[in-house]
């Protein structure tokens, strides 16, 4: 009732009094305000830490609060981890041990684990092995016995030890002039017994046969070969004779070649100039040619000119107006004129752009195609070109081909014809060719002649100074040849007549019987 009664007296002296209204909830999870309208107002705190890393929520006593987001997706298999842009990640681990003889696998529940991997099994012949680093080894098995009178192969199916297995070489050529033997260092050995035999040339051969003795062969369709870059033939004194065909065509505008297999091949010149200022022309009497290309574009506000890279210029004269990005043209009535820049030089080698200090930019393209093979070159129309190079060195004697990632290889030409009477030569420019060897001791008391597996052959016939002359004693120098003497039939008897008939010799024939 006091209190009352001063606060009646402090109003009644002082006027009206306003107190704040206290609108705290004690709620944290609201945002606690006054409005003079209406009053207290209380908005929901909303809890954001823009992690997908977490879960929000608010306690009404402490406010906002965090807690993990869980990413095990319970899989030993992956890397479980979490963005907060985006959330939970699970990666696959790798499992590999770099080692070629194992299989990587990974379990869900255990994680990686490796079984041994197993070669497969080829054969007995070709045993396998695997290396950490490789993989499956596959080993060839070497079954030479080094004996050439045995024929060695490898069993495939072998159980033994070893699958190799040697068969005796038969060294029989049913040839009953020849005696057959067999050489563990060199094989087959035929020694010819026929040493009467003999060719009378070069395009016949002479063999010995059971039956019916000599046979001498024409021979002369062995020179006929599948080379098509030759013409074959027989001489009598020389043998097989081989012509390089000429494969002019009498054109300069075609390169004459031969191939073994089709023959004669023109195949017309390519332009290898690369100056863009020259056109390629060929005349068939005299050859490659070229002539100047006309850049004049028939305008009198631009100098023209060429540029061997990338052909005609036509540089307009200065009408410059400082900004690199507009064309500054001349016209006679107008004068200068600007039009923005288009930066398209048709040129499909160049990248084109426009900067206002500089102007447009021409940036050059690169054509490498990283191969050995091509000749990389960019035309102003089409773009980048790869063209096949040439690897022709113009050597008969080499095969030629072309790797990607050295370029030319040439080879060596082997040019043995399996022939030990012939020496094998190359000649740069017409290829393979064979010389008869000549099979002379320098002793005429041996027949000479060569074989063609075996080589010169010097025999030595008992019947080669045999006259058939009972009445001479036949013998044979070495440098002189055949010696035939009169023998002497005198039997130092005075009752006989001595004489000698050439088929059975000497005879003594008592004096007074038919004399």
């Amino acid at each position: 009732m006091i209190i009352t009664l001063v606060l009646l007296i402090l109003v009644m002296k002082t006027g009206c009094v306003h107190e704040k209204v206290e609108c705290d909830d004690n709620n944290a999870c609201t945002l606690d305000n006054c409005d003079c309208s209406i009053g207290c107002t209380y908005t929901d705190v909303i809890c954001i830490d823009d992690s997908e890393c977490t879960t929000n929520s608010c306690d009404s006593s402490y406010g906002c609060s965090t807690s993990t987001v869980s990413c095990d997706d319970y899989d030993a298999c992956t890397f479980d981890d979490c963005n907060p842009n985006s959330g939970c990640i699970h990666t696959q681990i790798d499992c590999n041990d770099n080692n070629e003889c194992t299989v990587d696998k990974c379990s869900p529940d255990s994680g990686c684990y490796y079984e041994l991997f197993e070669c497969k099994y080829k054969d007995a012949c070709n045993p396998v092995t695997c290396d950490s680093y490789s993989g499956c080894i596959y080993s060839v098995v070497d079954c030479d016995d080094y004996n050439e009178c045995t024929e060695d192969s490898c069993n495939p199916d072998s159980t033994d030890y070893s699958p190799c297995e040697y068969t005796d070489v038969i060294c029989d050529d049913y040839n009953a002039c020849t005696d057959d033997s067999c050489c563990p260092s060199s094989g087959c050995i035929f020694t010819d017994i026929s040493n009467q035999c003999i060719s009378p040339d070069k395009c016949h051969e002479a063999y010995c046969d059971k039956s019916s003795g000599c046979v001498i062969n024409d021979t002369s369709d062995r020179c006929n070969y599948d080379d098509m870059c030759y013409e074959y033939s027989c001489d009598e004194n020389i043998g097989c004779i081989s012509l390089l065909i000429e494969c002019d065509d009498y054109n300069a505008c075609t390169d004459d070649t031969c191939d073994s297999y089709s023959g004669c091949i023109y195949t017309p010149k390519e332009d290898s100039n690369t100056d863009k200022c020259l056109i390629f022309h060929c005349d068939r009497d005299t050859g490659i040619y070229y002539t100047n290309v006309d850049c004049n574009d028939n305008n009198a506000c631009t100098t023209d000119k060429c540029d061997s890279y990338i052909g005609c210029v036509n540089t307009p004269i200065n009408c410059d107006d400082e900004n690199e990005c507009t064309i500054d043209d001349c016209d006679q009535n107008s004068g200068c004129q600007y039009t923005k820049v288009e930066c398209d030089d048709y040129n499909a080698c160049t990248s084109d752009y426009c900067c206002t200090e500089n102007g447009c930019q021409y940036e050059e393209i690169s054509c490498d195609d990283y191969n050995e093979c091509t000749e990389d070159d960019c035309n102003t129309d089409s773009g980048c070109s790869h063209t096949p190079i040439i690897c022709d060195d113009k050597d008969a004697c080499t095969t030629e081909y072309c790797s990607p990632e050295v370029g030319c290889v040439y080879n060596s030409v082997k040019c043995c014809d399996l022939n030990e009477c012939t020496g094998d030569y190359c000649d740069s420019n017409s290829g393979c060719w064979y010389k008869d060897i000549e099979c002379n001791d320098n002793n005429l008391c041996t027949q000479d002649f060569c074989d063609p597996y075996t080589g010169c052959q010097y025999v030595t016939n008992e019947c080669l100074c045999d006259d058939l002359n009972e009445c001479t004693t036949d013998s044979c120098d070495p440098y002189t040849g055949c010696i035939n003497n009169q023998i002497s039939c005198d039997d130092m008897d005075d009752s006989t007549y001595d004489s000698c008939v050439p088929a059975s010799g000497c005879i003594h024939t008592p004096v007074g019987q038919g004399y």
